[in-house]
């Protein structure tokens, strides 16, 4: 009887275990076969939607033991390049209805606009899509076994979802975030899902809950009600949470089992509940609450108090400063784990000067505590060593005054995370310290702290330190002991040491020694240091990371690093290493490849080195998975290996400020987001297969000797946001299709070419700051860039531009940095430039340009730095970036110099020069003090010279010459500052001048006292000479015109009747409008 009990019992398994769990059942697969037309994209890694075991098919899970599905994850998989998608589809519901096991379904990001039938494939109204919706919701309530349905992030038909959603009484997760839902929503359409642990209603557009009676919703956990549009105005009972707007806090009370209450906001509500409102939230079994960006009264806050089974609390962009400076009621919450303060300004830090915190020790069971963008918070930590719960303490961007001891962080046993980044401190790390041996995590990075690293010799639990950037000296080998380390970062300090030390950190994965004094030992000192190691031949870890960056200069690399088999990350940049090295290359001498493939490389950098010779032709299948290769600032030569386009995953290529003599590769990496080789001996044209490269993001071909037509195709290049090409010997007009690049488009260099034709006038992209285009042969007026309101440097110099100056220039508000000089524009000076207050420097100089000079002009130049940047955060991925920095030719002391960005920065004037500017100097300095370069020279200028120039006390380079200024030299001028330094080729060319510097001097009446002794008080002027001069010119002329008249007959009667007709007018003008008529 036990044996057929057996066989039965096997053969119930097989049939209902084994049998069905071999293959899904054909009425599922056959319904996911009529969805698959719907979700296109559930065919992505793994297996697709075809033949088999639909079990096994992307986003499909079943059952074990029945083979049914259980779970569906069509989410964001709808068809992305179909447009009309983004107007919203109906689904079929019924297609669902044979998942009859089904527990989890995903539905969410796939623009749904609602449900329809079989009956039904083109809905055309709105009654009919809701009759139709309710409908179809209704039938998916047969699968009485869903659990969690996510109809997140769809178009759906507003509010009428909640209203249906009722029929799945199995549910216990609902999420409709972004759904659609909005204005008032009534709780009480929910009651039916008794089983509901968890509610998501985030970022719609609620701005109500309403209730009649108390809500039934006695199993919710979890709700979410984020990103909302809740406000305090209309529920006056919900003063805990105002900005809420009708939620009436007494019916939310009920429900008493809810353990996670999510009502953040992600922006500042204006509203401000009144201090009146004293109702409190009475959640008793609240665990979790989440209050981020709302504003809160102080009553509120100290409310929380009441909510003692309270374990995590996060107030981080609280936006009412008052409340926060009150008590939050923390003491009574002694119960609590975990919790977070944040101020939510990103400008300013809020103060801990109020009785927020008072008690810490009261907070007794307190594991987790983040504090975030707060100021004065030196007692606060000065009394941190009452929490001594505290297991993970994070402190980040906060203030602390002068006076501050760390003393406290002693008392701390049981901290194992402490994190103090991005706060400035400047204090020195107690000896105490290595007490806290329980520490396994330690960022104290991007601060001052000092102190000697012995401190930390005896905390052997460590896993992870990062001390980067900070004053900390000492020998690195105290750190020899740290044998749990897998995270290293000892960036940016004063260490010293041999390198050799990491030797004994077995369980090392990423080490960063950049910029230190570490010393590199020769191969002798090596030998004796792996000695004293036990004579370890080979490292017993493996490397992910190493950042050996300014690490020093000379020596060889350990021979041990040979053996790392693991790295991702290598950073060897700026060494000069000698002899044989890791990865089995010279970082001084010719570049040499490992024996064998290292396909887990990803970021490789050894520029800024020695290295010589031809990139090897192997690189590309030796390191197949590089995605950044940075080998700039070297020396090789030869020709860019050909291999390189085979590295299908490079995203970063820079082999700038090399000797690379040849053509560029006609084939490239297609995922190439960054491409320089500027600064080599490159030549030949672009190669048309470059236009593929349709996800480039910068690229740098300047400073070679490259030539053809500036291509068409670039146009196609739609991502672009650095297209640098100048000093090269491109030719022709610049292509109407670089129209195409406005959107993402930032700097734009063709200068030093010989690009000619006229600006195109539809080239005016929103995202332009820096454009070169001077040194070429562009002519016609300005007719771009005036939409380019971003735009930070316009450099047009040294072409054939002509026309006035465009008014829409003042329109450009972020301008610095503008050059006109040498090209043919004519008219005046136009006072639209006077709105442009950013601006630092201005060259219109050598052009044809008139009338006086803008009195407003003087007080613009800002005297702020306005830094051009050029990083790109997106390219900074551990280690490398891109720097464009164009430079910008500028005349200073009578010398053109090339500027680029970091001094550019830092450079400020106005020069005025070779034009035809009349007029006076204008006398308003006080605004324009910082100003280094002031040049005015060959102009027509009048007037005397400004006593305030003196308080351009900055000032490095002043021209004034050429022009005719007359008067004193002012004397403030000749002992203050710089001025002490001109000479006299600052104001020659200015005959009516006087004083020091120029040999003239000056008399108390202001007359030069050079004038000859017989000279009399009529001034300079020799009045006997004018005199003569005078007669003798009326003699000629009367006489020259009658010799004219003699000769040429035709002339004389002409001159005869023109005087005899001007006569007669004169006489009868006379007789009609002069005499009275009694003479007439």
């Amino acid at each position: 009887m036990e044996y057929r009990k057996l066989v039965w019992v096997f053969v119930v398994a097989f049939l209902f275990g084994g049998y069905q769990s071999e293959g899904c059942w054909e009425i599922e697969k056959a319904a996911l076969f009529q969805l698959k037309p719907f979700f296109p994209l559930v065919n992505g890694e793994g297996i697709s939607w075809g033949k088999g075991n639909c079990c096994r098919w992307n986003r499909v899970e079943c059952s074990t033991s029945t083979g049914r599905a259980t779970q569906l994850f069509l989410e964001d998989s709808y068809d992305k390049d179909n447009k009309d998608i983004y107007q919203g589809w109906y689904l079929n519901i019924s297609l669902f209805l044979p998942f009859e096991e089904l527990k989890s379904l995903n539905l969410g990001g796939n623009y749904i606009a609602g449900f329809i039938d079989n009956q039904v494939s083109n809905p055309t109204n709105d009654k009919v899509n809701i009759m139709l919706y309710m409908k179809e919701v209704e039938r998916l309530s047969k699968l009485n076994k869903l659990e969690i349905l996510d109809l997140s992030d769809n178009i759906l038909l507003r509010n009428n979802i909640l209203s249906h959603i009722v029929e799945f009484i199995s549910l216990k997760s609902l999420f409709l975030k972004n759904c659609g839902l909005q204005g008032s929503i009534d709780i009480l359409k929910l009651d039916n899902l008794k089983n509901l642990e968890e509610l998501h209603l985030n970022n719609n557009k609620i701005e109500s809950l309403q209730s009649k009676r108390q809500s039934r919703l006695t199993k919710l956990e979890v709700l979410d009600l984020s990103c909302n549009y809740f406000n305090s105005s209309k529920f006056l009972s919900l003063a805990v949470l105002p900005h809420l707007k009708s939620l009436n806090i007494e019916n939310l009370n009920v429900l008493s089992h809810l353990k996670i209450l999510n009502i953040s906001y992600d922006g500042m509500n204006d509203s401000v509940p009144s201090q009146d409102n004293k109702r409190e939230l009475k959640l008793m079994s609240l665990e979790e609450l989440n209050l981020w960006g709302n504003v809160f009264n102080s009553y509120m806050l100290s409310s929380l108090g009441s909510l003692l089974n309270l374990k995590s609390l996060s107030l981080t962009h609280i936006f009412d400063v008052d409340a926060m400076e009150g008590s939050i009621g923390l003491p009574a919450l002694k119960n609590l784990e975990k919790l977070h303060l944040e101020y939510g300004n990103e400008n300013e830090s809020f103060s801990l000067k109020g009785t927020i915190i008072q008690r810490w020790q009261n907070l007794t069971n307190l594991k987790e505590l983040t504090l975030t963008d707060l100021s004065s918070t030196t007692n606060i930590i000065r009394d941190i060593g009452t929490l001594t719960s505290l297991e993970d303490l994070v402190i980040d961007g906060c203030d602390v005054g002068a006076n501050l001891n760390l003393y406290g962080f002693c008392e701390l046993r049981k901290q194992q995370t402490l994190a103090i980044i991005n706060s400035d401190w400047n204090v020195s790390l107690p000896e105490c310290f290595s007490e806290l041996t329980s520490l396994k995590y330690l960022d104290i990075s991007k601060n001052h702290f000092s102190g000697n690293i012995s401190v930390f010799k005896n905390l052997t639990l460590f896993e992870y330190l990062d001390i980067s950037f900070n004053n900390f000296f000492g020998d690195i080998s105290m750190l020899k002991n740290l044998t749990l380390l897998e995270y290293l970062d000892l960036s940016s300090n004063k260490f010293s040491g041999y390198i050799s030390f990491f030797m004994s950190l077995t369980s090392l994965r990423e080490l960063r020694l950049s910029k230190n004094k570490i010393e590199i030992p020769n191969n002798n000192m090596i030998y004796n240091a792996e000695t004293e190691m036990h004579s370890l031949d080979t490292p017993t870890f493996q490397l992910r990371s190493i950042t050996l960056s300014c690490c020093g200069d000379g020596g060889s690399f350990p021979q041990s690093l040979n053996h790392q088999h693991d790295l991702e990350h290598v950073d060897l940049s700026n060494i000069n290493f000698k002899g044989y090295q890791f990865p089995n290359c010279s970082l001084s001498g010719h570049f040499q490849l490992p024996p064998t493939s290292h396909r887990g490389l990803l970021y490789l950098d050894v520029s800024n080195n020695s290295l010589d010779g031809n990139i090897p032709n192997e690189i590309g299948a030796k390191l197949p998975s590089l995605k950044l290769l940075n080998m700039s600032n070297n020396f090789f030569g030869g020709g860019i290996a050909i291999s390189i386009g085979g590295m299908i995953f490079l995203q970063l290529l820079d082999l700038s400020n090399n000797k690379s003599s040849s053509g560029i590769p006609r084939h490239l990496p297609m995922g190439l987001v960054l491409f320089d080789v500027s600064n080599n001996q490159l030549f030949g044209d672009i190669p048309s297969s470059m236009e593929n490269l349709t996800l480039m993001l910068t690229l740098d071909l300047s400073n070679n000797t490259l030539f053809g037509g500036t291509p068409r195709w670039m146009g196609k290049m739609s991502n672009l946001e650095e297209l640098v090409m100048g000093n090269n010997h491109f030719e022709g007009p610049i292509p109407v299709e670089f129209c195409k690049l406005k959107y993402f488009l930032k700097i734009l260099d063709l200068s030093a070419n010989n690009i000619s034709g006229s600006l195109p006038s539809c080239f005016s992209s929103l995202s332009l700051t820096h454009v070169y285009l001077s040194r070429n042969k562009l002519k016609g007026p300005i007719t771009s860039f005036f939409n380019s309101s971003a735009l930070v440097t316009l450099d047009l110099s040294n072409n054939h531009l002509i026309g006035n100056i465009p008014n829409w220039i003042g329109s450009l508000s972020m301008l610095s940095y503008l050059l006109l000089n040498n090209n043919y524009f004519e008219g005046g000076i136009s006072v639209q430039l006077c709105e442009l207050h950013w601006l630092r420097l201005i060259d219109v100089s050598s052009n044809n340009l008139s009338g006086t000079i803008p009195p407003c002009l003087m007080i613009t130049i800002s005297n702020d730095s306005s830094r051009a940047k050029y990083n790109n955060s997106e390219y900074l991925d551990f280690i490398g970036y891109t720097s464009v920095d164009v430079p910008v030719k500028f005349t200073m002391k009578s010398i053109s110099y090339f500027y680029k960005a970091t001094v550019l920065t830092y450079l400020s004037g106005i020069d005025l020069s070779c034009n035809k500017l009349t007029g006076e100097i204008p006398h308003l300095f006080q605004h324009f003090q910082d100003i280094i370069v002031l040049n005015f020279s060959h102009n027509n200028l009048i007037g005397p010279i400004p006593p305030a120039l003196a308080d351009l006390s900055q000032i490095e380079s002043l021209d004034l010459s050429h022009n005719h200024l007359s008067g004193n030299i002012p004397s403030q001028l000749l002992g203050t500052g710089q001025f002490v330094t001109f000479e006299e080729s600052s104001y020659v060319g200015n005959p009516f001048l006087c004083g020091e510097p120029v040999p003239k001097n000056c008399s108390t009446n202001g007359s030069s006292s050079s004038v000859p002794k017989n000279a009399t008080d009529e001034g300079f002027i020799d009045m006997k000479v004018f005199y003569a001069s005078f007669v003798g010119s009326y003699i000629v002329m009367p006489l020259c015109i009658s010799i004219v008249l003699y000769i040429n007959p035709y002339w004389r009667q002409a001159w005869f009747y023109h005087v005899e007709a001007a006569t007669m007018s004169c006489y009868y003008f006379v007789l009609d409008n002069v005499l009275p008529k009694r003479f007439r």
